[in-house]
């Protein structure tokens, strides 16, 4: 899937079945509808969200999966909650517990998505 080139974007997997990739703004850079079966995947391990038990995203078409309904698309974090999640990755980190920080690669132990 096509990803953000300033590695500020975020991927999702919405409602409807659809994961897409999307910049810093929210613009939608790619999509693919997963089958229930990809969905459970995808959750490998999570409970699964009751509204995605019956989601299909073979089912969406072309134009709804680059155009989703404001439910479908990640929220966008404030300052203060980057600061916070920041600060509890941080502190996390301490315990010696892997975490995702926003910013950095993989190989300086976090993540660009």
């Amino acid at each position: 899937m096509k990803r953000d080139p300033d590695g500020q974007g975020i991927s999702g997997l919405g409602y409807d079945g659809v994961l897409r990739t999307f910049d810093a703004e929210r613009n939608v850079l790619d999509a693919v509808g997963l089958s229930p079966a990809q969905i459970r995947e995808y959750y490998d391990g999570l409970p699964l969200p009751e509204r995605l038990r019956t989601a299909d995203g073979r089912n969406v078409s072309r134009w709804d999966m680059f155009h989703p309904d404001a439910e479908n698309v990640p929220k966008k974090f404030t300052e203060e909650e980057k600061a916070r999640i920041l600060a509890r990755n941080e502190e996390m980190a301490k315990r010696g517990v892997a975490t995702c920080v926003p910013g950095k690669s993989a190989d300086e132990g976090g993540s660009k998505a």
